[in-house]
């Protein structure tokens, strides 16, 4: 056997092992950006789907679209959460003063819904408990300050629920449904020291006033159509797993 042919032997087996190696990076990278392609059309079909009623709402009663849409995404796993697919019902919205079918054993348990769109009016009913009233001071289009704004009326328990509804608005711009646009992504902190005319200040600011007001009989503004629902806090989207 000739050196040359031995060298041959010897060189073939690396360079297989570079191009296998290749080949598998490849591979994984081609089935990662399937599985992000996929996730992209959910939330683009999930958006699609429920614009409207989510418009309506807004409408109609003042909760943002953006908001509304952001939290049905969150909460639901984009439609996803074994809640969302068994009970429609993309908000884990409580079973307090309900007379349908009740979803989930022990305790209260959550509402079961014909329709995943009726759970979106049903939202509506809870923000329009009097524990949200304040909110209702603040622009449609200000979107953080309704993200922060629910979690500090008691909505949610988890201190990144205001940041994760942001993420979600701004990487699929939902702010663009109700004509609004980008706002200024400071740190809270450096923005509870600025001035009002910052709009994703004025919640900071609402608050401060609200706490310093005396107690008010809860606005009617709001409520005409709907009951408020008692507990108005609605289930993080860990629950709907």
């Amino acid at each position: 056997m000739s050196l040359n042919f031995e060298r041959k032997i010897i060189d073939f087996f690396p360079k297989n092992k570079q191009i296998l190696h290749f080949c598998l990076i490849f591979m994984v990278f081609c089935a990662f950006s399937a599985a992000s392609q996929s996730r992209q059309e959910q939330y683009l079909d999930y958006i699609e789907r429920y614009k409207q009623v989510a418009l309506e709402q807004e409408r109609e009663f003042g909760v943002p679209a953006s908001i509304t849409l952001a939290q049905g995404i969150l909460e639901s796993s984009v439609g996803q959460s074994k809640m969302a697919r068994e009970a429609n019902n993309h908000f884990g919205i409580k079973a307090y003063n309900w007379q349908g079918e009740v979803y989930g054993q022990g305790g209260v348990g959550y509402r079961k819904y014909a329709e995943p769109e009726d759970s979106y009016l049903d939202h509506t009913r809870v923000l329009l408990a009097s524990r949200y009233s304040v909110l209702y001071e603040l622009e449609v289009t200000d979107y953080r300050s309704w993200a922060q704004g629910l979690r500090d009326c008691g909505y949610a328990e988890d201190v990144n629920y205001p940041s994760k509804l942001i993420n979600i608005i701004e990487q699929y711009e939902l702010y663009a449904l109700n004509g609004g646009k980008r706002l200024d992504g400071r740190p809270t902190e450096q923005i509870e020291e600025e001035s009002e005319n910052t709009g994703s200040s004025r919640w900071y600011h609402r608050k401060r006033r609200h706490k310093q007001e005396q107690p008010t009989e809860p606005s009617t503004e709001h409520q005409e159509t709907f009951t408020p629902l008692q507990q108005g806090r609605v289930a993080a989207s860990a629950d709907n797993d």
